[in-house]
């Protein structure tokens, strides 16, 4: 007896999805537009912005990291985050190394890692807060070669958004 064609069709299906792995993208804040803080001046170091009251890290209107909540409060301070201190990550084309930011440069305590001849995209730290997200989002700080970092400073407008810290952290990093 031949097998109907649905049997044959669902039989079909259930290999197919048994042996090709489907992974989906899901947008966090699909529906939801985020609130945008004005910013009311700047600085060399950092930010003021009105009505920042909860700790995080803060993006321009493009998604682009720009600091990190330092002071809280009606007219809060974020510092931008090329003056900040903070762990990063390195991604190459066949290796991934976890660095430190601190001054216009990146140090990487890896003795394995060839410095001259690493040519990585730079990241926040995947391990910071919201850190995966911008990387999953290809939101990275600027480009490591030939042991140079080349910056990617962020334009900032008037408005800027904050993603609130989540975990056990006080300021937004760690």
């Amino acid at each position: 007896m031949a097998a109907s064609p649905l049997f044959s069709a669902k039989i079909f299906l259930e290999d197919y999805f048994e042996k090709h792995i489907t992974v989906q993208n899901i947008r966090i804040f699909f529906n939801e537009k985020p609130d945008e803080l004005l910013v009311l001046s700047e600085d060399l170091k950092g930010y003021y912005v009105r009505n920042l009251n909860k700790p995080g890290i803060v993006l321009n209107e493009k998604g682009q990291l720009v600091g990190f909540v330092e002071k809280t409060g009606s007219v809060g301070y974020v510092s931008k985050w090329w003056e900040s201190e903070f762990p990063v990550t390195l991604v190459a084309t066949d290796v991934t190394v976890t660095g430190y930011y601190k001054g216009y440069r990146i140090t990487i305590p890896d003795p394995n890692v060839s410095l001259e001849k690493l040519q990585a995209k730079v990241y926040m730290s995947e391990y910071l807060p919201y850190g995966k997200l911008l990387k999953n989002y290809g939101m990275h700080l600027g480009y490591y070669e030939n042991g140079i970092f080349r910056i990617n400073i962020p334009k900032v407008s008037k408005k800027v958004i904050l993603l609130e810290s989540y975990g056990n952290d006080d300021d937004g990093k760690k």
